[in-house]
């Protein structure tokens, strides 16, 4: 059990901070370009589903904090 959390917390993590850096990298490609548009859809279309993963990989990070070998292996 704490094996697959531990890569679901990978996973999920690694995904939102990729989205986020696909959002910001958009934005900015929009600001370079002047398109004001762009800027804005990619925010509007990428900010839940980014916000959505780090409260999951959160939760999960909760979760593995009540694992005794979870919290050894941290300190």
């Amino acid at each position: 059990m704490q094996i697959l959390l531990e890569r679901l917390f990978t996973i999920c993590l690694l995904l939102s901070i990729l989205m986020g850096l696909i959002m910001v990298g958009s934005q900015l490609i929009g600001l370079l370009i002047g398109n004001g548009e762009l800027a804005v859809q990619s925010s509007e279309l990428l900010k839940q589903p980014t916000i959505i993963l780090a409260a999951i990989f959160s939760g999960f990070a909760f979760i593995l904090g009540y694992f005794p070998d979870y919290k050894a292996k941290s300190e």
